[in-house]
This record gives structure tokens, C-alpha cells and sequence, in this order.
């Protein structure tokens, strides 16, 4: 008896890095559910939206083995319907995994589907976030446009919808409706992240200066120029700022870019580029604090990673990590005070040695134990198995 198999559509995979968190929870999911399950992910053949180069490593239009997941990686002009309707009919998957709400691959399943051109099958759509009013705030015409689209011709209808914190259950209703079936499952991260942390190779930390870390997509939705603009401000002791990420969008860093030279002489500003998670998570073991006032945040990947690397966080209220306050390891602060914001800024360069350490400390170890809650598995687990037994249902009767 052949194993359960799932396809799964989104925008980017690995080998890839500069996509983001999303692409992350994709392969987690694989890595972790990989064994009970036969995976078959569908995907473009390029590392994020501004590299387009395809991958040397992998052979377009093909399948290619990568860790647990069988990987069908596309050229651009070949993602469409027609494309996954050859692909459903050769591995004859029994759920179907759609990573966003609009992108391509998950459009041209979509499309497909509508059209007849692959039979019913049961299907879980993560949004990532796309329907928060933070991300629907960005090119807003063509995603209204869409979604209107989309409601008028059925394009959702019938599937699971998997929000990853409560909250995105009400973003999904808000946008699609109430009459749609919501399960709710943390993205899923690593078991582990630095298992060899050593918390004395972090930084030592003395009042009166500070390294801070940036890891995220240099974008409007992440809001980097609003950190650059609080640093104007701060013109007493040293600072250090890692902007870790791929930039993703040209006009939008020169903005940036402007701001950087203009900033005090005590405000270092470096950076780093898109870097592969290995040295990323470097970077932010060397760093004392990540910092980043996203306009909106689904699950924020790279705050477990920063509380993993021993850094206390400081993030806006647009994110589902309001523990960290209850739990004193970083601050969440709102986008609409950025006065409040230089403060905290300013609290954090004045922290002293041992105060630093009990605060990293405590980011490190809830870190290591909210990776280890069974709980964020187990919510997944139960998604995929309603997918998967509304499939098994339909077989025994023979739909």
C-alpha cells in the first residue's frame, strides 16, 4: 500500500534563501511529515522574486530529489494550468498544499481546478498573512481586483484554509467569508535551531552601545525605513545595525539609502545582503538585538530564530508575539509612536552587562522550549489528516 501523497504549490523552495520565512515552513512541513507521506512540491526554478537565474544545482522541468520531497521546479513561462493538470495526472495526489493566496503556482491549481481540467481533491490553502490589512495595504488595486475575481468565479470555494495564529481566522472571513472551514496551525519551524549555542561567544554588552539586527526582505511591508529614521535621533553612543536580506525592491532601498547618509556619526549602518540561514543565524548570534517594525507579520519565522541566537526582540504590534513581553524577552511596541520607540531604542543601547544576560538568557531558553512544544505539530498533523480523509472518504465512494 503506497503512502499518502501530497502536492504542494508555491512560490519558491529550496535550494533557495532569499524568499523569505514562507519558503521555510514549506520544507519544515516536508521534513517533518516527509516520512508518513510522499511529498511532491511544485515551484519556480529561481531564488525569490529579484533573482531570476535559474538554479544551476537542478534540472528544470523535471523532477528533482531534494531531502525528503520529490521537487518539480518550472520556468516561468511554464507555470500555468495546463502544467499542473500533466503534473496531477502523473502522481495522482490524494491533498493538495497551496502556500499563499495569490501566488502563481497556487493560481494555476486553482485555475485548474476551476476548469475542469483536474479532478476534485481536497485542498489546504495557507495565506501567510496575505490577508491582513498590512499586506492587502500593498499594491491594494490588483489584490482587491483579484479577490473580487476570485469570490465571482468560486476560485476558493471547497478548500481548507490553515491560519496560522487565531488572529488570521478573522482575516480570512473579513476577505472570503464566514461560510469557510478555518483550522488554525502555528507555521511549523526546526525541532532545533543553533544547537550548539554557546552563550559565551555572544557579544558582551556594556551601557552606552549596542549591535542591533535586521533579518528579514529589505521591502515597504517590512518597513525598514521607519528604523533608519528612529536612528536619526539617537546621537549619543555607539550603535551598530545589521540590515540582513535580500532587497526586493531597487526604488525602495535608494530611499533608504538616502536616510543611511544622513545618519549620525555614531550610527554604523552595514548592509549584508541576502545571506543562506547559516550565516544569517550567525549574524544574529553576534548581535545583542533583532529589531524589525513590520507593517505586518503572519508568523515571523525570524523571531524564533533571534530568540534562539540569544537576542531579546523588539517588534511592532503587527505580529502574534505578544509573549515575549509576558515573558520579558523583547518588546512590542506600535508603529503610531515612534517617540515610544526611540525610547526603547535607547533603553536597550543603556542595558548593562548582567541585565543583558538574564534578558538573552531567557530569550534563548523559551526559544528552546517553544520549539519543542508538540502542540504546533500536532495542529498540522490534524489539518492534513481532514484533507487526507476527506480524500480517503471520496475514494471509498467513489468519487
Amino acid at each position: 500500500m503506497r503512502k499518502k501523497r501530497i502536492l504542494v504549490c508555491c512560490d519558491y523552495y529550496l535550494p533557495g534563501f532569499k524568499s523569505g520565512g514562507g519558503m521555510l515552513t514549506v520544507a519544515n512541513l516536508v521534513e517533518r511529515f516527509g516520512d508518513g507521506c510522499d511529498f511532491f512540491v511544485f515551484t519556480r526554478n529561481h531564488d525569490g522574486p529579484k533573482d531570476r537565474t535559474p538554479y544551476p544545482e537542478v534540472k528544470t522541468g523535471q523532477w528533482n530529489r531534494q531531502a525528503k520531497a520529490m521537487v518539480f521546479y518550472a520556468s516561468p513561462a511554464r507555470i500555468g494550468p495546463r502544467i499542473i493538470a500533466d503534473i496531477f495526472a502523473e502522481i495522482q495526489p490524494d491533498a493538495v498544499f497551496l502556500n499563499s493566496a495569490f501566488s502563481k503556482p497556487v493560481r494555476s491549481f486553482l485555475e485548474a481546478r476551476r476548469k475542469k481540467l483536474i479532478a476534485e481533491i481536497p485542498a489546504i490553502l495557507a495565506p501567510c498573512g496575505e490577508l491582513s490589512a498590512g499586506a492587502l495595504s500593498l499594491k491594494p488595486l490588483k489584490k482587491k481586483l483579484f479577490l473580487l475575481y476570485a469570490r465571482t468565479v468560486g476560485l476558493y470555494d471547497g478548500v481548507i484554509w490553515k491560519g496560522s495564529f487565531e488572529a488570521e481566522r478573522k482575516e480570512i472571513y473579513d476577505q472570503i467569508g464566514r461560510d469557510v472551514e478555518v483550522m488554525i496551525a502555528p507555521d511549523l519551524a526546526p525541532r532545533t535551531i543553533l544547537p550548539n549555542f554557546d552563550p559565551a561567544r555572544k557579544p558582551s554588552k556594556r551601557r552606552g552601545s549596542a549591535r542591533f539586527a535586521f533579518l528579514s526582505r529589505i521591502s515597504r511591508k517590512k518597513n525598514v525605513h521607519f528604523l533608519l529614521e528612529l536612528l536619526r535621533a539617537l546621537n549619543d553612543g555607539e550603535i551598530y545595525l545589521d540590515l540582513i536580506g535580500p532587497i526586493e525592491d531597487d526604488r525602495y532601498w535608494q530611499q533608504c539609502e538616502a536616510i543611511i547618509r544622513e545618519l549620525p556619526e555614531n550610527v554604523h549602518v552595514t548592509p549584508a545582503g541576502g545571506l543562506h540561514q547559516s550565516e544569517a543565524l550567525d549574524r544574529l548570534r553576534q548581535s545583542h538585538f533583532f529589531v524589525l517594525p513590520t507593517l505586518h507579520e503572519n508568523f515571523g519565522y525570524v523571531f524564533i530564530e533571534a530568540l534562539a541566537a540569544g537576542c531579546p526582540i523588539l517588534v511592532s504590534e503587527n505580529t502574534a508575539w505578544g509573549e515575549v513581553e509576558e515573558k520579558r524577552i523583547g518588546w512590542v511596541m506600535p508603529l503610531e509612536s515612534p517617540e515610544a520607540w526611540v525610547e526603547r531604542l535607547r533603553g536597550c543601547i543603556e542595558m548593562g552587562t548582567d541585565e543583558y544576560e538574564q534578558m538573552s538568557a531567557k530569550a534563548r531558553a523559551f526559544a528552546v522550549e517553544w520549539l519543542g512544544r508538540p502542540e504546533h505539530e500536532e495542529a498540522t498533523a490534524a489539518v492534513l489528516e481532514r484533507a487526507l480523509g476527506l480524500s480517503a472518504n471520496a475514494a471509498e465512494n467513489g468519487i
